[in-house]
């Protein structure tokens, strides 16, 4: 199996699979302020991104979800984010989408939301896909929307071990 297989492209970005030398480069983006509400994308040291980015290339062997990929901004040929496909309970799938502080605001995360959303549904043989974020985070909410997808609920929710007012939206 090919190790850096392109999943899709957009106007701007590629979604690939994730390489051990994206490491650096993913530890200090999980280290900025914009990625605090993400604990688990969070990394203590670039050798723990490695280690977990290497388990995560693992399951692309097995296609085993989660499943994570890096964002590359197309124009400077650099990785900007992380994109992952979780399966919920109900046989859909969560899309997760995470874009370092530097291209934020630039309409990136409403153009891989869309995409990524319009891929899981094709490549997945599914009917609905969703995405979450707490209330509070406006970006977020905006780039849901502004991609296609409706809010379903707003409620509190245990995210990642304290109450929080969570957002689920749905496409």
């Amino acid at each position: 199996m090919k190790e850096n297989i392109v999943l899709f492209t957009t106007k701007n970005l590629a979604v690939r699979r994730l390489k051990s030398e994206d490491a650096e480069l993913i530890y200090k983006y999980s280290r900025q302020e914009s990625h605090k509400e993400l604990p688990n994308d969070i990394f203590d040291s670039v050798e723990d991104a490695r280690r977990r980015m290497d388990n995560a290339i693992s399951n692309y062997r097995i296609e085993h979800l989660p499943l994570f990929f890096a964002v590359v901004y197309k124009p400077e040929n650099t990785v900007i984010g992380v994109l992952s496909y979780k399966r919920m309970p109900d046989y859909n799938i969560q899309i997760n989408v995470s874009i370092t502080e530097d291209y934020q605001n630039r309409g990136l995360g409403t153009e891989l939301v869309k995409s990524s959303a319009e891929f899981a549904k094709d490549h997945f043989g599914i009917d609905t896909v969703y995405a979450c974020t707490r209330s509070i985070n406006a970006p977020a909410r905006s780039a849901l929307e502004k991609a296609g997808f409706m809010l379903v609920s707003e409620e509190e929710q245990n995210w990642f071990g304290t109450m929080q007012p969570i957002c689920k939206y749905e496409i």
